[in-house]
């Protein structure tokens, strides 16, 4: 095994491991975070946007808001968690030796999915908020709020590139493949 394979496989244990334990973190720190949303500002921790289109402080959550304001972050946690997963399978295949399989090519384009639907979920997580935080004004004060910000717009364009190489790597795969037929 060469210094280049030896160094490609640590990095890839090590980054399995992350991925993985971020499998597992994820929704664990959110939902413990919800629960103690009212020290977010002693934190330092910013403030999502809709807490203030709402016009409702962290302090002023009701456990049932705080429930909702969690369940609001479920599509985007599975999304994550979909991208972690996806990402340690792909660092389990590069320690494997399997660098540009048919799998890894398709696992590529899988955690470009999973990045686009975590910044779609990030995007319905903010509405779904804003409708929790308004959800026991009156009616006619209740709010609907859709935004997009520059994460949600990286996230996007991470998860383009990434299903680029994902298509590079199948293309890449097939010409190596055609290749050893012929010699």
């Amino acid at each position: 095994m060469s210094d280049i394979d030896s160094r490609l496989r640590r990095w890839a244990r090590g980054l399995e491991m992350v991925a993985l334990l971020m499998v597992f973190l994820l929704p664990l720190l959110t939902a413990w975070l919800w629960w103690h949303a009212d020290s977010w500002r002693e934190w330092h921790l910013s403030l999502p946007a809709a807490f203030q289109i709402a016009g409702v402080a962290p302090e002023q959550l009701s456990p049932s808001q705080r429930l909702m304001g969690f369940m609001s972050n479920m599509p985007a946690l599975a999304a994550g968690c979909l991208v972690f997963f996806t990402l340690a399978r792909i660092c389990h295949w590069y320690r494997q030796g399997e660098l540009f399989s048919a799998r890894v090519a398709q696992a590529y384009r899988r955690f470009a999915l999973g990045m686009l639907a975590w910044a779609l979920g990030e995007v319905l997580a903010g509405t779904l908020l804003v409708l929790a935080l308004t959800l026991d004004k009156p009616e006619g004060q209740r709010l609907l709020s859709i935004g997009i910000g520059g994460d949600v717009m990286a996230m996007v364009l991470v998860g383009l590139a990434i299903h680029l190489l994902g298509q590079v790597m199948e293309a890449g795969r097939r010409l190596q493949e055609e290749h050893s037929l012929i010699l």
